[in-house]
């Protein structure tokens, strides 16, 4: 009796959760409710046809990839510089990165070295290419120990794969991307 319960309610917990994640994706990248103002008040400016660039903060842009990375974080910090890139710093948990996937046969032993919670940290620079956002490493560390290149370029494959598939899912093909220090805005 007690199991029964006990799958319904974590089959309950499980379709709140995708619905609440659903809820604020379309949120964060954009798409106001039919309540919304934005959509009911009609344009003053005498300007027709413009379609408005979406802005994405910093916290924004931290809960995407907080969902696109292969594990848990703590702590996770983002910023967004106008050069065109993103930095990201976070706690990660050893075991975490182990069942991850993320790393090589290769390199798993170099994890038995690391502290059971270390800092992770990386720049990106942010490109498009075709409609798809482009992420090419420019820096990556894991306790003060650069990464090596294998394992940045899956990362940020795996990073570039889950925005544009958020994108894909909004109905957003960006056409040119506008960089201001804490603020990107994706122009469709």
């Amino acid at each position: 009796m007690q199991e029964e319960k006990s799958w319904v309610y974590t089959l309950i917990l499980g379709v709140c959760m995708l619905l609440c994640l659903l809820l604020i994706g379309r949120m964060l990248l954009g798409h106001p409710g039919e309540n919304s103002p934005a959509q009911t008040e009609p344009e003053t400016d005498g300007q027709e046809d413009i379609q408005m660039g979406i802005e994405v903060g910093e916290q924004e842009l931290s809960a995407m990839i907080a969902q696109a990375l292969p594990f848990q974080t703590g702590e996770l910090a983002l910023h967004i510089g106008a050069d065109q890139t993103v930095s990201i710093s976070a706690t990660v948990r050893k075991k975490d990165m182990e069942n991850s996937g993320l790393i090589p046969g290769s390199l798993r032993t170099a994890l038995l070295f690391l502290p059971d919670h270390c800092m992770v940290y990386g720049t990106w620079l942010v490109e498009l290419q075709g409609g798809s956002v482009i992420l090419q490493c420019q820096e990556a560390k894991i306790a003060d120990i650069t990464l090596p290149d294998e394992i940045t370029n899956l990362l940020s494959e795996q990073l570039g794969a889950a925005i544009n598939h958020i994108l894909q899912q909004q109905k957003i093909s960006p056409d040119s991307l506008q960089w201001e220090d804490g603020i990107l805005t994706i122009l469709p």
